[in-house]
């Protein structure tokens, strides 16, 4: 959790990423990973986040993707590193 706030963080500070975005993404990709595909079923949660973020006019609908695609990657890269 925190490398991807690190990074989100950083990217932040030029652009505003979606950090809502890459949490639920982050989230997912680790419940998938801990107790397998089944738990892919909790992936509505993200574009639901995204839609909100959009919504809202807190982001782009780029800012979203990005932050979905950096979280879920991020938590699969670090999660995976240490287990």
């Amino acid at each position: 959790m925190l490398v991807g706030l690190g990074v989100t963080g950083t990217i932040t500070t030029r652009w505003k990423i979606s950090i809502h975005a890459a949490v639920a993404a982050g989230t997912v990709t680790i419940l998938a990973i801990v107790f397998g595909p089944a738990l892919l079923a909790t992936a509505a949660v993200v574009p639901a986040t995204g839609w909100s973020r959009v919504t809202l006019r807190d982001h782009t609908p780029a800012q979203v993707i990005v932050g979905a695609v950096l979280g879920s990657l991020i938590a699969a890269t670090v999660f995976v590193g240490f287990r």
